[in-house]
Order: structure tokens, then sequence, then C-alpha cells
């Protein structure tokens, strides 16, 4: 049977269908065989068209699905990253002992449409109804230093407006005090929040089920939102911040950014997040991110009277190294507080240490396992009554100190430098810090500082200081009062007056 083209086939049907000619006349008339005209003359079909066919399946490929559907059901639930694919199915199937080609298991899996990803429903939002919220990674150099950062991203899916905050760590505290900056930076609180099964979040279950934790319930109090949990692997229910680490990750950390602390890279990042809603619109909006999000505040709730306060309370016991322990990381307090229990607060930047209600000291947190925070001056009693340890006291050769300090630390060449350190220190309780720290900056410049180089500027300041008291003190003169003459002068010329009328 010979395939026909558009021309023929048209020539067919008309010749059928207008002129009444007969299958015979037609075959005769074109030059096609009969069983062409016979296939074409009443329209049940159209040129180049294939007739679909189902094709059974041999006992072989009626096995090899069987083995491919029990591998997939083994492996279901394993992690997300090791969920094995088309290959690793392929390998498994040959040392099984099949005779079989990857590609053919790869189109095997494709027919039977179980390695599909799952099907999800779009969502469209009211201004002011949610919120959602996600974990990611990023890297900058915070203090020439390549480091890990913690992204906590939020953003509000009616408007897409965006907020990112950086943190070192994915703790509780980060995870609260990523909240209370969001809600602030947005200027009110949405209905509801969306989030996955976080541990912050979730003590126990999934989605619907999910009972909540204890601190997450008074966050949902404090600022009268309602957490909502996605269901396990259902990441479109949350599908506007499921991309937002990706665009967090462009705009504001490519090329990665220098700066030299955390604060100054929240600054760089919320500069970032501000200038993507002023010039940014969604492809699918006719309105820009800025102008919907100036919509949305409108209808977020209040904020409440004051912030919550994101920090996780902790006992602890001081030692009689004189530090509490919190993570593996030391913070030091005054000598009087040895071995007694005290509070410690623990925010994502900051460590506060309390007893029976009072601050005793405030310290920076550690970054990593090693970076205790020793502070000199608490140490300076037991220095005293020791001063064989000075030389080798981890708080002096590692202590928190005034980069002044530190400097001078390293610049000193004499062998007693500890010493003449501990020296200052008790120098210190004496002056004004910004006094103290002047002179050990003057010595440092000296290349060689040392305790009595730091003196000798102390000398000078004070030099100065009588200098400028003696020429600010003038010579108080006693002002005459006029007001005696002025009546005279006054009186006269009333006389004259009343003379030459």
């Amino acid at each position: 049977m010979a395939v026909v083209d558009t021309n023929t086939y048209r020539l067919i049907r008309r010749l059928y269908t207008v002129e009444g000619l007969s299958q015979r006349q037609i075959a005769k008339q074109l030059g096609v065989s009969r069983p062409t005209v016979r296939k074409y003359c009443q329209g049940s079909c159209l040129p180049g068209e294939r007739k679909e066919y189902q094709i059974d399946k041999t006992p072989l490929r009626l096995a090899i699905e069987t083995e491919i559907i029990q591998i997939f059901n083994e492996y279901k639930d394993a992690p997300k990253k090791q969920k094995i694919n088309a290959k690793i199915i392929w390998e498994m199937l040959v040392r099984s002992g099949y005779i079989i080609g990857e590609s053919t298991v790869r189109k095997y899996i494709q027919e039977m449409k179980i390695d599909k990803p799952e099907i999800f429903i779009p969502l469209e939002f009211e201004p002011g109804e949610a919120m959602e919220f996600d974990w990611g990674d990023v890297y900058a150099y915070i203090n020439k230093i390549k480091t890990r950062v913690s992204v906590f991203c939020a953003v509000l899916p009616y408007s897409y407006g965006i907020f990112c905050a950086v943190f070192p760590d994915k703790t509780s505290s980060s995870f609260f005090m990523g909240h209370v900056m969001a809600f602030e930076y947005f200027g009110g609180v949405p209905l509801r929040c969306i989030y996955d099964n976080l541990k912050s979040v979730v003590l126990e279950g999934s989605g619907k089920d999910a009972i909540k934790q204890e601190k997450f319930k008074k966050l949902e109090a404090h600022y009268a939102f309602e957490g909502i949990m996605c269901n396990v692997a259902s990441g479109w229910e949350k599908g506007a911040v499921e991309n937002l680490v990706s665009v967090i990750r462009k705009i504001a950390f490519t090329p990665m950014p220098w700066v030299e602390s955390y604060q100054e890279l929240q600054e760089h990042v919320t500069q970032k997040c501000i200038q993507y809603s002023m010039t940014h619109r969604i492809k699918t909006r006719t309105r820009t991110i800025k102008d919907m999000l100036e919509e949305e505040k409108k209808f977020l709730l209040p904020l409440p009277a004051y912030p919550l306060d994101p920090s996780e309370e902790v006992k602890a016991n001081v030692y009689s190294d004189l530090t509490v322990r919190i993570g593996g990381i030391k913070y030091s307090v005054p000598p009087e507080y040895v071995g007694m229990s005290v509070t410690v607060k623990v925010s994502p930047f900051n460590v506060d240490i309390y007893h029976l209600g009072k601050l005793v000291w405030q310290h920076k947190k550690g970054m990593h396992s090693s970076d205790h925070q020793y502070i000199p001056e608490h140490y300076l009693e037991i220095l005293q009554r020791k001063p064989r340890a000075i030389k080798n006291a981890v708080p002096i050769n590692k202590g928190v100190m005034p980069v002044e300090l530190a400097d001078f630390l390293k610049l000193c060449k004499d062998r007693d430098k500890n010493v003449q350190f501990v020296n200052l220190l008790l120098l210190a309780k004496k002056l004004e810090p910004a006094t103290l720290l002047w002179a050990v900056k003057q010595a440092n410049l000296t290349g060689c500082p040392s305790y009595d180089r730091v003196c000798f500027y102390l000398e000078i300041l004070e030099k100065k200081a009588d200098e400028k008291n003696l020429q600010e003190e003038v010579i108080k003169v006693r002002s005459a009062d006029l007001k005696q003459y002025d009546h005279l002068i006054e009186r006269s010329r009333n006389t004259n007056e009343k003379a030459d009328s």
C-alpha cells in the first residue's frame, strides 16, 4: 500500500465525495492502488497517521519489571540524597544475572511511571495571609576567614517580599531570633507561618499531626500567628521559599562578601534584599514586588509591645578555673562566683551570665569548640597570689582583650612581658579605659612596648591635661554697676529739657 501525500489524499476525497466516482475509477485516474483508495476515500484516517497498538510484554520483561518494583519499594524511605536511580537499578539487575542494557532499564522505568516527580497544586495567597521560612548555607569571608554561614530566609508569598538573617549556626536561638528580625523588618506579622518539620518547631510527628515545641508555642502566642507544618516530602506546600536560598546566594553572596563581622554581613544582606524588592518583578505578576509589598504590609498583624527574647536559658556551675561550660566552650566569670550556680542566656552571638537575677558578665559567643572566652581581669587576684603562674597563664596568653593589649603582648620583647601585662591590668582599675588604651597604643607604635613606656605616655597625657587646665583659667574681674550713672544722666537730661521750655 503506497503512502500518499496531502495533495493525493485531497484528490481521492474530492473524487469520491463530490464527483461520486467509484474506488476503481479513482484508482485508475490517479494511478494508485485500490486498497489505498479504499483506506482514504471515506476520511477514516489521515496520511502519515500511525495506528497505535499494544505490544504484549514478554515473560522476561515482566520479571524485570517485578524486580524493579521490589527495588523501589525496598529503598523508598532512603534519604533524599541517597535515592536510587536507573543506573543503580541496572547495576543491581546485572548482578542478579539479568542480561539487559542500561538504556532499556531506563526506558522500562519511564514507561512504568514509578520514578516520576510528585504532582502538586499551584497555591495562591491573600495579602498578609502567610509567611514561609527555610534554612540554607552559604559562604562569606568574615574577618578574612572563609566561613560557612547559615541563612534564615523568609518570604511573603503574596508579594514575594523577602528577608534573610545570617547566623553562625541553626540552633533554636538563631531560629527564634530570625523570626523576630523578619517580623520587625516587614513591620508586622502574618496570620500563618509555614515550615518544614524542623526540630525547633516540632517535638514529634509531622504535618497536621505534628506536636509543637513549647518554646515555639510561646512564639506563636506572643506574635499571634498560627504555625503550619508541611507534610513529609511536600516542599510545594511552601513553594515560594523553596528557591529563595538560591536567590539570596545569587544577590548577596556572589561574589563572596568580605566583612569584618556578622553585623556587617547582616547589613550587607539586608541592603541586597531591599534592592531586590525595589527593582524586581516576578514573571507571572503584573506589579513589582515593591508595590505589592507596600500593599501587603497594610494587612499584617501589629507587632507586640516588646519583642520576644530568643535566647535559651540554661543552668550552669562555675568551675574552679572561674568558667562555665556551654557547648564545650569556656566562659570566665569574676572570682567571687566560683562554685556557684548561675543562669546563662545563650543567643546566636552572645552569652550573658546571671546570678540571682544580676548580670555577672556579657560574653561574645564562641564560634568553635576551642574559642574559649577568658577575660584576663577575672584572674588578676589569683595571679597576684601566684605570680609564677603568670608566664604560662592561658587567660593571658589566649584571653579576650582589646586589640591594643593584644598587640602589646605580641610586640613586647621582654621576658617578663606577662608580668608587665598584669601590671597594666592593675593600672586599668585606676584609669579610664580609653586613657590607658591610648597610652598602650602609643607604646605599641614604638615597635617595642613596655610597661614603663606606657607609664611615660600616661605622664605626657597628664602634663598636657594640666597645661590645658592652666590655659582655661581666667582672671575674674568684678564688673562695675553703672545703673547709678545712668540714673544721674537721665535726671540731668530732664532738668535741661525743663529749662529750655
